[in-house]
């Protein structure tokens, strides 16, 4: 198995084409094509933009290549060390990146109001 094959598996868990990986992670689709087959190697920058279209990280896409499951990362300050892929967290994340930084904080404050009344 190499990369390649992860990139697709995670693709074709979302429902996407290869166009839209593509144009979301800013490359032409005979390369995500390339990549998948494994007949491209990856630049750094390129895992970056494809994982982040992809709503995972490098580190993520390397471990479920070694069969890994995650979290890998430390628990944060409620010891939760679940990752969010659902289609939802994961549009989220893609939006939030597009966001100004006090729009960013206005989100953050909205779900914690959000969250509060959930949990009241």
């Amino acid at each position: 198995m190499h990369i390649g094959q992860v990139i697709r598996s995670l693709r074709e868990e979302k429902g996407w084409s290869q166009e839209k990986l593509a144009l979301d992670a800013g490359m032409g689709t005979s390369h995500v094509s390339r990549i998948e087959r494994g007949e491209r190697r990856l630049s750094t920058s390129r895992l970056d933009a494809l994982a982040a279209a992809l709503g995972t990280s490098p580190a993520a896409m390397f471990a479920m290549l070694e069969g890994l499951q995650l979290p890998l990362a430390a628990p944060d300050k409620d010891g939760d060390l679940t990752l969010d892929y659902s289609p939802e967290a994961v549009e989220l994340r893609k939006t939030f990146r597009k966001l100004t930084l006090p729009s960013r904080r206005l989100v953050v404050d909205f779900a914690q109001m959000l969250a509060k009344q959930t949990s009241a």
